[in-house]
């Protein structure tokens, strides 16, 4: 039930997290006036993120060197299209952390917009990757859904944890705490599209037996524990993670989440690689 893949799943979960990183963050100094100042770790980390996601990937390949010949086939190939979009989202958000480092907030703005939408396709065309019509219980929408639920809950409870780590000794309480705000409904936004992937998916797997296959059984018979485990660890992270963010935000002190944010971070992103690890192994191909 559990798959080896591990260079994809640190790959795919490490990208997303970045991505939701960047959206959400980059969101949040457009909502919540003045927060640009408390928020100048989360582009960087996401670079590193996606740096590190990125060298993963390569692992993946029998032969590194030659990774640069899969961005050959971008006419037919969504794994080409992945790899280059991946990279031109790395490129992006590193010239925003380099633009800001130089010039007024302002003048980031085209390039911050331009890395959410990057970001964003990032995700889409990720998804498209195992949208594979011989691989029933992929090829479903649950896929995208969980996906994209990833990318907002790791993301949220990333900005958590860097947003209290920057701003643990700042004096303007208003601004963070309405962050905190964000970050949770971010956060709840993600665990409810999380819940909704659980749900397809198990529709998709239930719908192997068109094809002669019991997907579904392979999951109760050997992935009972592992869906227990990434469902608990992801409530716990998501529950104490929104439940300190509320006290923050009435305390206007944003420091508060700052330990609870890290441990909830440990769970999500443990729960997201279970979750992660168990998607690759229902791969069961059909027809040649």
């Amino acid at each position: 039930m559990f798959s080896s893949e591990w260079s994809l799943v640190l790959f795919t979960v490490l990208t997303q997290a970045a991505v939701g990183i960047v959206v959400i963050s980059e969101l949040t100094r457009i909502l919540v006036k003045g927060s640009g100042a408390h928020l100048s770790w989360q582009a960087p980390a996401a670079c590193v993120l996606t740096a590190l996601g990125l060298i993963l990937s390569l692992t993946h390949l029998g032969t590194p060197m030659h990774s640069v010949f899969t961005i050959l086939n971008l006419g037919s190939s969504w794994l080409s299209r992945e790899i280059l979009v991946t990279g031109c989202f790395f490129a992006v958000i590193l010239l925003l952390v380099l633009q800001r480092r130089k010039a007024p907030e302002s003048a980031a703005t085209p390039l911050s917009l331009a890395a959410i939408v990057v970001g964003l396709g990032a995700i889409f065309v990720m998804t498209r990757v195992y949208l594979l019509p011989t691989v029933p219980v992929w090829n479903s929408v649950a896929t995208s859904v969980g996906f994209f639920g990833t990318m907002l809950l790791s993301g949220a409870v990333s900005c958590g944890v860097l947003g209290s780590m920057e701003n643990r000794f700042c004096k303007d309480a208003e601004g963070c705490s309405s962050m905190a705000g964000v970050f949770c409904i971010a956060a709840l936004v993600g665990l409810t599209l999380k819940f909704l992937g659980i749900v397809l998916s198990m529709n998709a797997l239930n719908n192997t037996d068109n094809y002669g296959m019991n997907a579904l059984h392979m999951v109760a018979d050997k992935g009972i524990d592992g869906l227990v485990a990434w469902i608990i660890m992801v409530c716990a992270g998501v529950g104490l993670f929104s439940w300190f963010a509320v006290k923050a935000m009435g305390a206007k002190q944003i420091r508060l989440i700052a330990n609870p944010a890290l441990c909830a971070l440990v769970l999500v992103l443990a729960g997201e690689i279970i979750g992660r690890l168990m998607f690759y192994g229902t791969y069961m191909r059909i027809g040649i």
